[in-house]
Order: C-alpha cells, then sequence, then structure tokens
C-alpha cells in the first residue's frame, strides 16, 4: 500500500468558504437537467464557478461552431505536472423525479446518472486543488473539464478529437454509485454506435408494388438476421438497436429508413469484429430487399484501463480525508426510498463507508465514452457514494436521491478525497512515471478510431 498521507488543511478551509457555492451548483444542475449535447445553462454556471475561482475558461460546442456552447475548459497554473479532473452534467430523457423518497414523476429530462453531482464535485476538486498548491508553493498546471454528452457516449471522443486532454499528465473523475466508495476496478465494456440507412424506390403500395423496393423492409430484415446473430456471440456482447425513421405512410413503399445500433462487448477488438457482422447483416438484408445500404460509425469508445498504481494512490488520499458523516434525515430518507422502491427498507441503506482496491481487474457490463481517455492518460476514478444503496442505474430513485443533502454532502465529501490526490501528486510528481508505465506496459499503442462512413 502507498505511505499515509496527511489531509491537507487549506482544500478543507477553502470547502469551508466555498461549500455552499458547490452545493447550489449541484441543486441548480439536478433542478434543470439538460440532455446530452443540450448542457447550456450547466455550462454557463459551470464557467462562472471556474471563474470566480481564478481560472481561465475556455468554453465551446462539441460538435462545430455557431451553436450554444456546452463544454468548459478551466486551467490555472503552469508547467509540469497537468493534472486533469474529469466531470459530466448532461441528464436521461423522461426521468423527472422530485426529491422525495416515493414515486413522484416530474415532466422531462432527470439525473437518473447522478451527473448532477459529478461537475461540482470535480471542478471544486480542481479549485481547492489549486488554492493549496498556491499555498504551499507547488508548481504545475490544474485543468477542469465539464464533458457534456456521456450518456450518448459522445461527449469526450468529440473532445479528444479537438485536443482537450493533450498534454494531461495524469487526471481524476468520480462517479456516483449505491455503493461504498473505492477506485473504480471494474473495466467497462467498449461501445460503438452505428447509424444504418437503406435507400429503396417508393411506389404506390396498392397499385404498382412490384415497382417499389422498401428500405423499411431491408431495416425489419436487417434486424431478423441481427437477432439470430445474437446466439453466436460471447456472454460480454450485448446489441442493442432502435429506428431512426421508418420511411413515412402505410400506403406508400418506403424508399428511406434507418436504424441505430449500439455494440457492446469487453475490448474493442470484439466490438469491431461484431459489428462487422451486423454490417453483414445490413448488405444481406439490402441484397435481398433490391436496396442499397449505408453505415456510418457515430462513435467509438474502447474499454477502460485500470492504473492500479495511481487507485492505490488515490485510496491512501480518501483514507487521510475526514470521512463523510451523514444525519437521521438522511439515513430516514434512505430508509423510506429503498422500501418504496424494493417494498423493505433494508439493512445499512445509505451507503457511507471506504473499500480499499484489490489490485484486480473486474468487468462490468456498462460503457462510457471515456474509454480511450483512460488509455491515453492514467486516470483514477472513484466510483460510490450519493445514492442510497441497491438503487437500480438510470431510475427515478437514483434522482431522488441526488436530489438531496445525500448526494451533495457526497460531492463535498468526494471533492476533497480528488483534491487531496491532486495536491499530493504535485508533490510527489514521480509517481506519474509509475502510472504511465503501468498504463503503457497494459496497452501499449494506442489508436483512436473516430467517427466516419464505413
Amino acid at each position: 500500500m502507498e505511505e499515509k498521507q496527511v489531509f491537507h488543511k487549506e482544500i478543507g478551509d477553502w470547502y469551508a468558504q466555498y461549500g455552499s457555492q458547490v452545493s447550489k451548483l449541484a441543486q441548480d444542475l439536478w433542478a434543470q437537467p439538460e440532455l446530452s449535447l443540450e448542457e447550456f445553462k450547466a455550462c454557463a454556471w459551470t464557467k462562472a464557478f471556474m471563474e470566480e475561482q481564478g481560472f481561465q475558461v475556455e468554453t465551446y460546442h462539441c460538435k462545430g461552431e455557431n451553436l450554444p456552447h456546452n463544454t468548459v475548459i478551466a486551467t490555472a497554473g503552469s508547467g509540469s505536472p497537468v493534472i486533469g479532473f474529469y466531470g459530466e452534467y448532461d441528464a436521461l430523457p423522461n426521468m423527472g423525479q422530485e426529491a422525495v423518497p416515493y414515486r413522484a414523476p416530474r415532466e422531462g429530462a432527470g439525473h437518473g446518472c447522478g451527473h448532477c453531482l459529478m461537475t461540482p464535485a470535480c471542478a471544486s476538486a480542481a479549485a481547492a486543488a489549486w488554492h493549496t498548491m498556491q499555498k504551499l508553493g507547488l508548481k504545475g498546471t490544474i485543468r477542469f473539464i465539464a464533458t457534456p454528452a456521456e450518456e450518448t457516449v459522445e461527449g469526450k471522443p468529440l473532445l479528444m478529437k479537438r485536443g482537450a486532454f493533450d498534454g494531461l499528465d495524469c487526471c481524476l473523475s468520480w462517479h456516483p454509485t449505491p455503493w461504498d466508495l473505492m477506485p473504480a476496478e471494474g473495466v467497462l465494456q467498449a461501445a460503438s454506435s452505428y447509424k444504418f440507412e437503406f435507400f429503396g424506390k417508393a411506389a404506390h403500395a396498392a397499385i404498382s408494388p412490384e415497382a417499389g423496393r422498401s428500405a423499411l423492409e431491408a431495416a425489419e430484415l436487417m434486424n431478423v438476421g441481427v437477432q439470430y446473430l445474437r446466439g453466436h456471440v460471447t456472454d460480454d456482447v450485448r446489441i442493442g438497436y432502435t429506428y431512426l425513421d421508418t420511411g413515412g405512410a402505410a400506403n406508400v413503399v418506403p424508399e428511406y429508413a434507418a436504424t441505430h445500433y449500439f455494440v457492446r462487448a469487453r475490448d474493442m477488438d470484439r466490438a469491431d469484429e461484431v459489428a462487422q457482422r451486423v454490417c453483414a447483416c445490413a448488405r444481406g438484408a439490402a441484397t435481398m430487399t433490391g436496396t442499397t445500404c449505408k453505415a456510418t460509425l457515430l462513435q467509438a469508445n474502447s474499454e477502460t484501463a485500470i492504473v492500479h498504481s495511481f487507485n492505490r494512490f488515490l485510496f491512501a488520499s480518501t483514507l487521510a480525508t475526514p470521512m463523510l458523516k451523514y444525519g437521521p434525515e438522511e439515513e430516514e430518507f434512505a430508509r423510506q426510498l429503498h422500501k418504496s422502491v424494493f417494498g423493505e427498507e433494508g439493512p445499512d441503506p445509505l451507503p457511507h463507508s471506504l473499500e480499499a482496491p484489490t489490485g484486480v481487474d473486474d468487468h462490468y457490463a456498462g460503457s462510457t465514452d471515456a474509454g480511450y481517455l483512460t488509455k491515453l492518460v492514467p486516470t483514477a476514478r472513484l466510483y460510490g457514494l450519493g445514492i442510497v444503496r441497491d438503487m437500480p442505474g438510470h431510475h427515478w430513485g437514483v434522482v431522488a436521491s441526488v436530489g438531496t443533502e445525500i448526494g451533495r454532502k457526497a460531492a463535498l465529501y468526494v471533492g476533497q478525497c480528488l483534491a487531496q490526490c491532486a495536491v499530493e501528486t504535485a508533490l510527489h510528481p514521480e509517481k506519474i512515471l509509475e502510472w504511465k508505465q503501468e498504463l503503457h506496459d497494459k496497452v501499449g499503442d494506442v489508436v483512436v478510431r473516430y467517427p466516419g462512413e464505413l
């Protein structure tokens, strides 16, 4: 294990002064949720927060110019080491819920993944770390990146293409989850997103159906082929789809149809291999129907890479940080919410403890848009806290949890853990060489795949 760390009082002083502003940012993000690529208010609020803390801030829209801004790049200091933090702040559609321990829907989006806590925690960690580094006379650069569109797994690859993560020596983050806090050891799956378009020939469906070539039938036949494909892939593979366009009126042979596919697998090579078979189903369907097909890679995200030496260092920082404390009100809310969702209160429904890293890769079925980032930059992420125990992901119970002090107190606590780690990294920059070597030994040279027609 890493040597014992001593918590930096300057971090605690910063949170004592600015903690209410961090909580307000979390509450504002929760109360006015925005969908992927539409995080306009979140961007403006985060920009103002980081500027107040003395950071130089750049904003833009991750998908192009002349669009409302949804991305924040905030930088303070100069020189090495360059320590990065990233947060997320997009919500999920049709997930609105009041911050009460029973089902009380609100119209529209909701933070069913807890992203409303991530940016406040990580932005405040960056600010507190920079404040402390100045007090201690430490050299280095702090960069905080508020990343949009994680739920559509496209934000970070778009930012990588623009160079937002270039030059980072290491990167820190956190994701709230309904379990106790620990450095992430679960390898999240590779995930690729594809659009399939079919082009046929329109005709009157009753008078001259023989003249038509149905793009919709091609899309349906493709989906049938993929259904059979699911029986001939490894257990880690997940293939999901939806229709984007079904062609219009029922009395016209559709000349256009489109589908959207997600292909997930344990690693990028397997995901690519399965994707090629999905593409073969599309081409075969086009051949059967006399149509043509166009396949476009919308986004590719590799599996994540775990740097266990960095995880051990981060865990030492969490041990040094004064532990999170909840009160009777939060405990009662957790018991009631757990009972509402599961029909029983359950033992210890409020995560509040630490778990030590094991040093062994685990594997999860989920994915993230940070996959390639974790292969290019040593990245350590804390997972846990902020959500009542056992809550399913992307669920109204998550929205309720993160809209209360259960979520906001977790964000303040984890922010201090991350700030402690960043300051200790600035004090011991030689550690970064160890993290970089472990990462290179694990993944080798990495080639990032960007969107384009297949």
